[in-house]
């Protein structure tokens, strides 16, 4: 009987173990942060604008939440959430100087796929995914009364994640090409919008 229940008492014990160390592989898998940086736009039309109209690409700056899901050493998932302030406009030189903006402000919604060449402190890596944008709409005035439809992207970009004590630290740098028409301007056919970014993700 004594046997019995050392048995029974051992292979409890067994399992209470492997579950503990199951859980604890689960969360080391998972991680959770948020990233910032600047990007620049880069505006192009598929075909021909107006003569009087000039495009204009600037610098603006990002912020967001991301998580990752580390599948292995060498690759994970990374689902994004970020909000976008642009810095890129059309304007028209016809003695009104109307101003079209597009993507002010938008808000991506990113799945990427993140390609690790090493498991060491300092990784490199190199990205691929989709992405949805969606402008805000702020209030519209007089010298930008048209909106911009969403857009839909794929992103590529590489990085370098840091391992520390607490934090892990990634610069990355990111192309996102636009693959829809997002003008909503009647004085132009189409539009799709790009954009490079710098960014930097801390995660835990």
């Amino acid at each position: 009987m004594k046997r019995i229940v050392l048995s029974a008492s051992f292979v409890c014990l067994s399992l209470v173990t492997f579950s503990q160390e199951e859980s604890s592989k689960k969360c080391e898998r998972l991680a959770f942060g948020f990233n910032l940086g600047v990007n620049y736009s880069n505006l192009i039309g598929q075909n021909e604008i107006p003569e009087n109209a000039s495009m204009h690409n600037n610098a603006g700056f990002r912020l967001g939440v991301i998580s990752e899901f580390r599948a292995t050493n060498y690759f994970s998932i990374a689902p994004k959430a970020e909000l976008s302030f642009n810095n890129s406009h059309i304007t028209f030189n016809d003695g009104v100087n109307e101003r079209y903006d597009v993507y002010p402000i938008n808000l991506s919604f990113a799945s990427h796929f993140v390609f690790k060449l090493k498991n060491e402190k300092r990784s490199p890596y190199f990205l691929l995914g989709p992405n949805v944008r969606i402008p805000v709409v702020g209030k519209l005035n007089e010298s930008n009364s048209y909106p911009t439809s969403s857009d839909f992207a794929i992103d590529f970009g590489i990085g370098l994640e840091n391992h520390f004590s607490v934090f892990n630290f990634a610069p990355e740098l990111r192309y996102s090409f636009g693959l829809l028409n997002v003008n909503r301007h009647p004085s132009i056919q189409s539009i799709n919008f790009h954009n490079i970014s710098l960014v930097f993700n801390f995660l835990s």
